[in-house]
């Protein structure tokens, strides 16, 4: 949920990245940026039982798939002409 306190904080942080010398950055980096930056113990919570579990998978054997067939896949299944 949004609060004002959120909002304050945010309509500050871009002033502030400048100020500090920081390159500039499209709104929606820095709201990226400032997401990252202001994550609550929920959402931290839950990034890291995301990164043990692919740990677990990956200490249990699994490797995954390569990038490019899952891109391949993405461009079959959205009808998009293949990659050259």
């Amino acid at each position: 949920m949004v609060t004002q306190d959120q909002i304050n904080n945010f309509y500050q942080y871009p002033s502030q990245q400048l100020a500090s010398g920081a390159v500039a950055h499209t709104i929606d980096e820095l709201f990226d940026k400032w997401r990252h930056e202001n994550l609550d113990a929920d959402e931290v919570e839950e990034n890291v039982a995301a990164i043990q579990g692919a740990i677990d998978d990956m200490n249990g054997g699994d490797q995954g798939r390569d990038a490019t067939a899952i891109v391949s896949d993405i461009r079959r299944d959205l009808r998009l002409p293949t990659a050259e």
